[in-house]
């Protein structure tokens, strides 16, 4: 059975935020400077470029936040990805291991 956003977002310790009239249902949270929104797919997950503006500006709008899409694949799986900006990206390995 597939997790909830709900779920997912108290697995990421994420506290969840109500989106566009729609309550808490809609699976956005926000975590740290990030504001997460969940999507769950069974494969393949598409994101178009209006979208991510879309998110962008939604999360600007929230406090000054990051956009984050949080893609969990397939049902009850720990196989789960970020999409992020790429200049938060480079930030985020500045200074660490990673570099």
């Amino acid at each position: 059975m597939k997790r909830t956003e709900k779920e997912e977002a108290k697995r990421d310790s994420a506290a969840q935020v109500k989106n566009s009239g729609r309550g808490f249902r809609k699976g956005d949270a926000t975590m740290n400077q990030f504001v997460i929104d969940y999507k769950h797919n069974g494969s393949t997950f598409t994101l178009t470029r209006e979208a991510w503006i879309k998110m962008r500006k939604d999360s600007w709008r929230s406090n000054y936040k990051y956009p984050c899409i949080s893609v969990v694949f397939g049902e009850n799986s720990d196989t789960k990805v970020a999409i992020i900006d790429w200049e938060v990206f480079k930030d985020l390995i500045k200074d660490s291991e990673y570099e």
